[in-house]
């Protein structure tokens, strides 16, 4: 397979939901800026897509969407149970980031069919799931779902190859690389000077490419990861909101609860006064 880089292969989740339907139902001809996976479990339902004709999707049956590749849905006298999955801030090597190399939506994935429907059913348990820990076994299913995927696309001969030139190829390394130490030093002090001196090249080299890859700086990225987990933090900890602060790499409270609200719109404070009622 050698697509995937254990050390810099981190999806987020932006989204599950359990999609079902017993009526009449037309969707909008639409694409996302991320991939998102479509499972039908039971049932069957219509899709149309922008190079494949009118194609009635039934149960057992996976569909991958790329950023930017438009599709609609449509119901019509049927019932259809779906499981729609929202992912982003991945790379796989010698692609763009947040990409698949499969030729075609509907997924061919021969004995990799039904992990990947058998992983679909674990996650919906775990949707319905309380405890803190969920949120961590989502994100290895998800994980798990997208490796079955690739080695589905393997086995059938339904894999592209990768598009990449050498040098995109390349400038593809610095971001995931980048990416690698935001994740796993964004509690200490950072600069752009810092990360662009690790990668050897210059900070308004590593800021336009990394805007241009991911679409936003490297800083904003690093804020994003900073304020997500002083958020998981404010949910699950008895620490105080400065402690938190501190624990996420902000000196000042009061910096950190304006850009907690500024991100979030809502005060940490809030989240804190939730968690003790």
């Amino acid at each position: 397979m050698h697509l995937i880089n254990a050390q810099t292969f981190n999806p987020e989740i932006l989204y599950l939901f359990d999609a079902c339907c017993d009526e009449d139902w037309v969707g909008e001809f639409h694409a996302h800026d991320f991939l998102e996976i479509s499972l039908v479990l039971e049932g069957e339902s219509e899709y149309f897509f922008e190079d494949l004709p009118q194609t009635t999707i039934r149960a057992g049956q996976v569909l991958l969407f790329n950023p930017g590749y438009h599709h609609m849905e449509r119901h019509v006298k049927q019932t259809s149970h779906q499981l729609h999955i929202g992912i982003k801030n991945f790379t796989l090597q010698g692609l763009p980031r947040n990409t698949f190399p499969h030729k075609s939506p509907i997924l061919n994935l021969g004995r990799h069919q039904q992990n990947v429907l058998q992983i679909a059913w674990r996650l919906l348990e775990e949707l319905y799931q309380d405890a803190p820990e969920t949120l961590v076994l989502r994100k290895i299913l998800v994980s798990e779902m997208l490796v079955h995927i690739l080695r589905g696309l393997d086995d059938t001969n339904e894999r592209q190859p990768t598009f990449l030139s050498s040098r995109q190829q390349r400038q593809q390394k610095i971001v995931n690389d980048t990416i690698y130490f935001l994740e796993n030093h964004f509690k200490e002090e950072i600069t752009l000077e810092q990360l662009a001196q690790i990668q050897f090249v210059s900070p308004a080299y590593l800021s336009r490419l990394f805007k241009e890859i991911v679409g936003e700086s490297p800083i904003n990225y690093l804020i994003k990861l900073r304020l997500k987990e002083a958020k998981h933090l404010l949910k699950t900890t008895p620490l105080t909101i400065k402690q938190i602060a501190q624990a996420t790499g902000y000196q000042d409270a009061y910096h950190f609860s304006k850009s907690f609200k500024k991100q979030f719109g809502i005060a940490p404070s809030s989240l804190s006064e939730k968690k003790t009622s």
